[in-house]
C-alpha cells in the first residue's frame, strides 16, 4: 500500500505531466498537500481529514483566501485518489468562508506614466537590464497579462510583427493577447533583434543578467526599485499592472467581453469587479470637481 506521501507526489506528477497545470499551481498544491500530511500524522481516514480541515478553517494566522486555497487543494487530491474516502469527507461537509470584498488596487494614470517613462528609452542609453525591465513592465500594463504568463513566453509565441503573443494561463489555457500600442511594439522589436543569433523559438523571451529565465520575483523586486526611484509613495506590485490595463480598458469604453477575453478570465463575472473599480474613479473624479456646489 502507497504511503500518503506517496501518493501525493503521484498526483503532483500528473498534474504536471499529464493536467499540464502551471508550475505555480502544482508548487502551491505541494506545499498545501505537505502540510496536510504532516497534519494528519499517517491517518488517512475521513475522521482525520475532517478534523484536519475544520482546524485549517479555524487557524487565525490564516486568511480566508489562503484557507479556501488550502481545502480545495486538500479536496481535488482526494477527490482524484481515493473517491470512497471524498464522499465521506465531503459528501454532507459544508464549510462557509466569508470572503473580505476587497476591489483590485490599479494604478493611477499620473503614477503609471511617471512609472513607465522613468525607464524608457530616451536622451540617457539604458542598461540591457534596464531596458528589459521597462519592456517588461509596459507589457504587463499594455495587455494585462499575469506576471507569471509574461516570464513563460517562448520566442515562437510572438507574432512574426510583434502585434500578438500567445500566452498560456491558469489551467494551461492558451489565448492570443494583442499588442496594440506602437512604441511597446518597437521595443518588442529591438529585444527580440538584440537576443542571441543560437537562439530558436523554444527559448524564453526575457532573462536576466546571467542569461537565466527572468523569473516573477526578480521582476518584482526591480518594479520595487523602480518605484523608489521614482519617489512614488506606495508599493506597486507587477499584479497590479494587470488591473490597471484591465481597469484603463473599462474606463475607456472597451467592452467588457473583450477584457475578459485579453486577461484570459473563464467567467465574465471576474471581469465585471472591474466596472466597480471604474466606478468608483468616477464618483470621485465628480465629487473633486463638484460643480454643483456653487449653485445649490
Amino acid at each position: 500500500m502507497s504511503t500518503i506521501g506517496e501518493t501525493i507526489r503521484a498526483y503532483l506528477y500528473n498534474c504536471q505531466s499529464e493536467r499540464r497545470l502551471s508550475t505555480n499551481t502544482v508548487r502551491a498544491y505541494g506545499i498545501d498537500l505537505a502540510q496536510f500530511a504532516q497534519g494528519l500524522k499517517g491517518e488517512l481516514s475521513a475522521k482525520y481529514v475532517r478534523r484536519y480541515l475544520e482546524r485549517t478553517a479555524s487557524d487565525k494566522r490564516l486568511s480566508p483566501v489562503s484557507v479556501r486555497r488550502k481545502i480545495a487543494s486538500i479536496r481535488a487530491f482526494v477527490r482524484a485518489t481515493n473517491k470512497s474516502l471524498a464522499m465521506k469527507v465531503f459528501g454532507d461537509w459544508k464549510l462557509t468562508i466569508k470572503m473580505p470584498k476587497r476591489l483590485p488596487r490599479a494604478i493611477a494614470r499620473s503614477d503609471l506614466s511617471t512609472l513607465l517613462k522613468s525607464g524608457a528609452p530616451g536622451k540617457t542609453e539604458l542598461s540591457a537590464m534596464d531596458a528589459t525591465t521597462h519592456l517588461c513592465l509596459a507589457l504587463l500594463a499594455a495587455t494585462g497579462m499575469r506576471v507569471s504568463e509574461l516570464c513563460d513566453i517562448r520566442i515562437g509565441q510572438v507574432g512574426r510583427h510583434m502585434d500578438e503573443i500567445i500566452v498560456c494561463g491558469k489551467g494551461n489555457r492558451e489565448r492570443k493577447v494583442i499588442v496594440a500600442n506602437e512604441a511597446v511594439r518597437t521595443a518588442l522589436t529591438s529585444h527580440m533583434q538584440l537576443l542571441s543569433e543560437g537562439s530558436n523559438g523554444a527559448d524564453v523571451l526575457f532573462r536576466n543578467k546571467n542569461g537565466l529565465p527572468l523569473t516573477p520575483q526578480c521582476l518584482r523586486l526591480r518594479l520595487h526599485a523602480l518605484t523608489r526611484k521614482c519617489k512614488l509613495n506606495r508599493r506597486i506590485t507587477p499584479h497590479m499592472l494587470r488591473h490597471t490595463a484591465a481597469t484603463l480598458l473599462i474606463e475607456d469604453g472597451v467592452d467588457i467581453r473583450f477584457v475578459q477575453r485579453l486577461l484570459g478570465h473563464a467567467s465574465i463575472a471576474t471581469t465585471q469587479i472591474y466596472t466597480h473599480v471604474s466606478d468608483m474613479a468616477l464618483r470621485n473624479a465628480l465629487e473633486r470637481t463638484d460643480t454643483m456646489h456653487s449653485v445649490l
